[in-house]
């Protein structure tokens, strides 16, 4: 049984006692008493305070929290705990590497002495999430059976990845985690060659999250091409020739020109970028005189100015362009309507 009662304080009011009576009131019963004012003193751990991203700011007492009142922004709130615990999370959010400034007004526990005084916190919430991929933007000769890779700015909630990274077309394939923050897909097959692909993350809450709430504030969209089975290799040796190769076997070769001294065509590996029928290309020779060409054929071009592209000569075979890579006609269609967008392209001395 349990009998309740006052008695004097020792510094004015009264004391409330709480005796715990077991075995009856009398014979051989065990008196224990309980006085409140050896309650401990709710406290908050200012060490243990926790901002995510996501979830607000985790607030660490030292006894089981009921009830919350804080100030944010001007405005008082309140908090009633269904289960008492001693992890509270106040859900403010003030925006991803935003500062804030968090007033605990009081708190009260079911075991301990009210919060004594109010408490200011101050602090920043983790900034955006940051992700690096491969392939990168706009990447050519992607290797078709992948990895493609997500390189995080901080440790991942793992699970989060799951259905947050699509492709398009669709890939079917898995991913695995080589590192706390790096994840790797690999496709079930490799893709078709020479394909337009695009892997994007989704952004905001609902995609991936770091272990302190982080998101990434928009969507990564990684448009890419898989490697193709075609190299075209142009030689400026004499006779420039054009060569291309399917698999390793030469299916077309042709004379073709390179750029005069004065607009020389640079040497290197580069990627056929786009394909036009005909464009109508206008500029200014090395000797400073301006062109207007119209319907130029069968261009396809592989940066900036420069592309491969048809155009009548009485010869080919030595250089004679404005920096392109001339072909007749004829063989400008045929090699326009052998080799996709994403086609490497080697010029070598």
């Amino acid at each position: 049984m349990e009998i309740r009662w006052k008695w004097p304080g020792r510094v004015g009011g009264t004391v409330g006692l709480i005796l715990a009576l077991s075995g009856g009131l009398s014979g051989c019963g065990k008196l224990s008493v309980v006085n409140p004012l050896a309650f401990p003193q709710l406290t908050l751990i200012t060490q243990g305070v926790h901002a995510d991203a996501s979830r607000g700011i985790q607030l660490q007492f030292n006894a089981p929290v009921k009830s919350l009142k804080w100030v944010w922004q001007g405005e008082t709130h309140v908090l009633e705990l269904a289960t008492p615990a001693k992890q509270v999370w106040v859900p403010v959010h003030p925006g991803q590497g935003a500062p804030y400034h968090l007033t605990i007004e009081g708190a009260r526990g079911p075991v301990v002495k009210p919060l004594v005084q109010a408490v200011d916190l101050q602090g920043s919430i983790p900034p955006p999430l940051g992700v690096a991929t491969v392939p990168g933007i706009g990447q050519y000769n992607v290797l078709r059976s992948g990895p493609f890779r997500l390189q995080f700015s901080a440790a991942m909630v793992k699970a989060s990845l799951a259905s947050a990274v699509s492709f398009t077309p669709a890939v079917s394939g898995m991913w695995t985690w080589t590192s706390p923050q790096q994840a790797q897909f690999v496709p079930n097959q490799p893709l078709p060659p020479a394909q337009y692909e695009t892997m994007t993350v989704q952004g905001g809450p609902g995609g991936p999250r770091s272990v302190q709430g982080q998101y990434l504030a928009t969507n990564i969209v990684r448009p890419f091409f898989t490697q193709s089975t075609d190299q075209i290799v142009i030689t400026e040796t004499l006779p420039e020739t054009l060569t291309l190769y399917q698999n390793g076997n030469v299916i077309l070769k042709a004379l073709c020109n390179t750029g005069v001294t004065q607009a020389t065509t640079p040497t290197g590996t580069y990627y056929i970028q786009s394909k036009f029928p005909w464009v109508n290309m206008k500029g200014t020779d090395p000797n400073g005189q301006t062109y207007d060409i119209p319907h130029v054929p069968w261009v396809m071009g592989l940066f900036g100015d420069f592309a491969i592209h048809g155009y009548p000569r009485a010869t080919y075979g030595f250089p004679q362009s404005n920096g392109c890579i001339e072909l007749p006609p004829k063989t400008a269609r045929a090699l326009y309507n052998l080799v996709p967008v994403g086609t490497q392209v080697r010029i070598q001395p």
